[in-house]
């Protein structure tokens, strides 16, 4: 008796191929977490030191499908006279703008305070656990944010959402950073991931294999994890097995993050108002 999915020449019906083609699609839309501050809060070789009126400054860029995407974020953690207290420390997430004369600043009336529980210094549990509450303001306005909206905010769930961690993980040798005109001798470290994924259906098994390399160079002296620079490349790559020229197979998709420190302090003020 013929499957009910391949026609009475064997070959595969339009169902079959309309469902392998949803298959693809689901293994493709695999989530991919993004490079960002906080993405190797848990790896004891990276140094996890957040202190009140501590601020970094990054610009990422981002690679991918052809297009590349360009920005400036502040993560400033503020004094306690400005909301941090003894059980929690107070940040904010502010995307920058950069001026003629290469002044940054924050972009008006945009941007997150996020209230996170100082548990996250024993790198222990999700990240989104450590996460207290968040006020985000838009156009002006500010309102709290409710968890599952969290979850779909890009400025703060990328910031938060990453718990990555590798498989294999290699020390390099050190490099030298310059960073706001101050010189850094950073350690060198390469951080590596390998994951699979596999839908089985009735015509063929789709399988993706995706890997994740993270390059990141470290100071102690740099607030938050110490980052001077780090850059991640993600590949993808799907195959269906037994291999089938009618049934579409997802592109390989790589993605490159680049994440630069142009400056950083120890005297960050408020530029939200409404502290909580």
């Amino acid at each position: 008796m013929k499957s009910l999915y391949h026609d009475l020449n064997g070959r595969p019906t339009v169902s079959a191929v309309r469902i392998l083609a949803l298959a693809a699609m689901l293994v493709a839309a695999a989530p991919v977490e993004a490079l960002d501050l906080f993405t190797l809060w848990r790896q004891p070789e990276i140094p996890l030191q957040i202190s009140e009126g501590d601020w970094v400054d990054y610009r990422t860029q981002v690679m991918a499908g052809g297009r590349r995407e360009i920005g400036i974020t502040r993560v400033a953690c503020l004094s306690r006279a400005d909301g941090s207290d003894d059980s929690s420390f107070l940040l904010e997430l502010l995307p920058l703008e950069e001026q003629s004369d290469g002044t940054l600043l924050p972009v008006p009336g945009l941007g997150a305070q996020v209230r996170l529980s100082r548990d996250i210094l024993l790198r222990q549990g999700p990240l989104l656990a450590s996460v207290v509450s968040v006020r985000q303001w838009q156009d002006g306005r500010a309102r709290d944010i409710t968890p599952e909206e969290l979850r779909d905010d890009p400025l703060i769930s990328t910031s938060f959402q990453s718990d990555f961690t590798p498989d294999e993980v290699s020390n390099q040798q050190s490099t030298t950073r310059v960073v706001a005109g101050r010189q850094f001798t950073c350690r060198q470290w390469i951080l590596a991931s390998n994951d699979t994924q596999t839908v089985r259906m009735p015509a063929g098994e789709m399988k993706q294999i995706s890997s994740r390399e993270i390059a990141a160079a470290v100071h102690q002296d740099i607030p938050f994890l110490g980052l001077a620079y780090a850059s991640e490349r993600v590949r993808a790559e799907s195959t269906l097995d037994p291999p089938n020229k009618k049934i579409p197979v997802p592109p390989a998709r790589i993605r490159v993050e680049v994440m630069e420190l142009v400056d950083f302090g120890h005297d960050a003020r408020p530029h939200l108002t409404g502290a909580h």
